[in-house]
């Protein structure tokens, strides 16, 4: 599900969670923060609406990543790259 190949940021661990719902877009994504070191960056690949908001609000809860963009991924459906920074 993880991986360091292409993305948009130089060295950034990338994960594909497009099809999955809450609360499992932030399960995934916790999951896999965990696992990287402070400052790195995850490119986070979603198709859900609601984990737009809800990822960022409960990575900043926990004190896990801070939200530094979105990018729109161009699709046939809406589906979008979130940008998090390991704390």
């Amino acid at each position: 599900m993880t991986s360091r190949s292409k993305s948009i940021h130089k060295d950034s661990t990338q994960i594909d969670i497009r099809g999955k719902m809450c609360p499992l877009t932030f399960v995934y994504t916790k999951l896999t923060l965990e696992e990287l070191e402070k400052g790195d960056i995850l490119e986070v690949y979603l198709d859900f609406p609601p984990a737009l908001k809800n990822i960022p609000e409960s990575c900043k809860r926990q004190n896990l990543a801070e939200l530094l963009e979105v990018i729109e991924n161009p699709s046939d459906k809406p589906e979008w790259i979130m940008i998090l920074k390991k704390l």
